[in-house]
C-alpha cells in the first residue's frame, strides 16, 4: 500500500511540471524519453546581409565549434547538450538533465559572438524575439537569425 501511495505522488509529480516564463515564453520543459534523456530539434535558418549562410555541421561536437564547456555534464559523452550533426540547421537538444535550454547557451558553445554586427534580429515562428540570447528553445521552433555587417 505504501510502494502504491509514492508511485502515485511520483506519478504526479512527473506531469505536473511547473509552467515557467523567461522572456514572455510560457514553457513547460518536455517530459524525458525511456532512455532518461531530454530529446528535440528546433530549427535554425542563418542569414548575413540578406542571404542564407550555412550553420556548420558538428557545433558543439568538433571542438574547433565547441568554445563553451559549462553545460558538457548535461549532454552525451562528446557531445555538448545543444549540437548540430549537419548543416541542415537542426539544433539537437539531447540532456540528461530536464532543464531550459536558451538560444545564447547555443550561441555561446557555437563560439558565435554577435556583438560585432550592426543588426541582429531574430523571428521564431515568424514572430519577432527581441531577447534572442535568452529565448528558450522548444521543439519545433522555427528560429531564423538575421545579422547585418558593419
Amino acid at each position: 500500500m505504501v510502494i502504491a501511495i509514492v508511485i502515485g505522488v511520483a506519478v504526479l509529480i512527473t506531469y505536473q511540471q511547473p509552467t515557467k516564463t523567461l522572456t514572455g515564453n510560457a514553457y513547460s520543459n518536455p517530459p524525458m524519453d525511456s532512455m532518461g534523456m531530454m530529446h528535440f530539434h528546433p530549427q535554425l535558418t542563418f542569414v548575413v546581409d540578406g542571404k542564407q549562410a550555412t550553420v556548420p555541421a558538428q557545433i558543439g561536437i568538433d571542438q574547433t565549434l565547441w568554445q563553451d564547456h559549462s553545460l558538457d555534464s548535461y549532454g552525451m559523452q562528446g557531445m555538448a547538450p545543444l549540437h548540430t550533426h549537419d548543416t541542415s540547421g537542426t539544433i539537437h537538444v539531447e540532456s540528461y538533465v530536464n532543464r531550459y535550454y536558451t538560444f545564447g547557451e547555443f550561441l555561446d558553445i557555437w563560439g558565435m559572438n554577435l556583438d560585432g554586427y550592426k543588426q541582429v534580429t531574430m523571428t521564431v515562428n515568424g514572430q519577432p524575439v527581441s531577447d534572442y540570447k535568452n529565448y528558450i528553445l522548444k521543439d519545433g521552433d522555427k528560429i531564423t537569425l538575421s545579422v547585418t555587417t558593419k
